[in-house]
């Protein structure tokens, strides 16, 4: 049996492993262990394996991804996700959909301080949900806006799946998380726009609230009590866009900030910052072993030339790059109803990387486009995680099925911020490009 004949037999068997739900990373590890013990001897598996491992994983770089997800959960305590919507409601109260438009622009506004859209969904679930449904929101509309601006999160830096995809692709993560400014910032107003116009044809979806109160004085008192998120966005971009720290030190920088702030906001206790450690060790603990059973089955693919062979096949047919994108496009849409965002990447950029490349353009835009389509996998079923965890944060009150529905507009809109990016790469590569020229 030759080795393609062996690389395509094991990605058969990873392909029923995962029907079977067999964990993705168990899948990987296993079918690439195995095929790499029967393409090499076993010693020379048993060495190249482990070194090769230890060799991937031990990149520095990687150090931003437990920092960026503890300063997340950091952020969480210091209340910046209230404050933002605090703020967000003085001043977008009062026009239509009000508060659907400020829960939009307060996730984006935490999104800066949070890499996570499954912390901003945790969070605004219990902030804005209940907000809106009492004020006579539509609930599906409620539903669907908090699940769908907690994508914001992975957009507006610091991003962890930004700081992932850097890594598997050795792109500089200081540029793709500045390039993911640009487009975070529109995806919100697209968003927030949309809400608006649909409030305005539809009053009875969401009727402003005669409550709020959107005075001068509470409009700017709300401002005033954001200069927390705004330092820590500043210091943490501002450190790594002017090159004075490279991602995973700026990271450093914002864990210490967040914890000041929790500690300045009097919400510092023993138990907080345990459960915080906790908390982002674990989910650490499952990045990092989605990364190493990645490079093991990877590592297999390329060995038995599956890699090549599937590169140059989707060569062969020739496509112009229009049409190669909106293949990618319906592929990520596909993968993303069955895999998570991490998964995702590691089974499809050692095929995609090499051919983005082909066309002259860069892995630093392709990285937000990617990171665009993994958000919009969070909120289509049946995975959709972002609205799993919503369901849990809001109990039995809620039907899944509302959520999913409420969410289904959003992915619209997201794919709309995908295509000006693929028109206009300039969306995306515009402050990488101004960053560059300033050092």
């Amino acid at each position: 049996m030759d080795q393609l004949t062996i690389g395509l037999l094991g990605f058969a068997i990873f392909l029923v492993l995962s029907l079977l739900r067999v964990p993705i990373a168990y899948g990987m590890a296993i079918v690439g262990l195995g095929g790499m013990l029967v393409v090499y001897p076993i010693d020379a598996a048993f060495k190249f394996i482990p070194t090769g491992l230890f060799t991937y994983t031990s990149n520095f770089t990687l150090s931003a991804l437990p920092l960026f997800i503890l300063m997340g959960t950091l952020a969480f305590y210091a209340d910046l996700g209230k404050d933002a919507y605090d703020a967000a409601k003085a001043w977008f109260g009062r026009v239509p959909g009000g508060l659907g438009v400020a829960t939009v622009y307060s996730s984006a506004i935490f999104g800066a301080c949070s890499g996570s859209s499954l912390s901003a969904v945790a969070v605004f679930s219990k902030i804005a949900v209940p907000e809106m449904v009492r004020a006579g929101y539509n609930k599906k509309m409620a539903l669907g806006v908090v699940a769908s601006a907690g994508c914001l999160d992975v957009l507006i830096p610091p991003s962890i799946l930004m700081v992932f995809y850097g890594i598997i692709t050795e792109t500089s993560v200081g540029q793709l998380l500045i390039a993911g400014i640009m487009p975070g910032i529109l995806t919100a107003v697209l968003m927030a726009t949309a809400v608006m116009i649909t409030c305005k044809i539809y009053p009875e979806t969401a009727p402003i609230s005669s409550e709020l109160d959107t005075s001068w004085k509470t409009r700017w008192k709300t401002l005033r009590n954001l200069w927390a998120a705004a330092a820590l966005f500043i210091s943490v971009l501002g450190a790594i866009y002017t090159g004075f720290a490279t991602p995973d030190e700026a990271a450093a920088v914002g864990v210490v900030g967040a914890l000041l702030l929790v500690y300045i906001r009097g919400n510092l206790t023993w138990e907080r910052v345990t459960y915080s450690f906790i908390d982002s060790a674990k989910v650490t603990a499952m990045i990092f072993l989605l990364l190493g059973a990645g490079y093991i089955f990877s590592t297999f693919l390329s060995t038995t030339g599956v890699v090549s062979t599937m590169t140059g096949w989707i060569k062969s047919l020739e496509l112009s790059f229009f049409m190669l994108m909106v293949g990618i496009v319906i592929l990520y849409l596909f993968l993303g109803c069955f895999l998570d965002a991490i998964s995702m990447m590691v089974l499809t950029m050692p095929v995609l990387a090499p051919l983005i490349t082909d066309f002259d353009m860069s892995l630093v835009w392709f990285g937000v486009v990617v990171v665009v389509m993994m958000a919009i996998g969070t909120i289509t079923p049946p995975l959709g995680l972002n609205c799993f965890v919503m369901k849990g944060a809001l109990g039995d009150d809620y039907a899944l099925k509302d959520i999913f529905a409420g969410s289904l507009p959003f992915v619209f809109l997201m794919l709309i911020t995908v295509g000006l990016m693929v028109i206009f790469p300039e969306i995306c590569l515009w402050l990488p490009e101004l960053m560059k020229s300033m050092r």
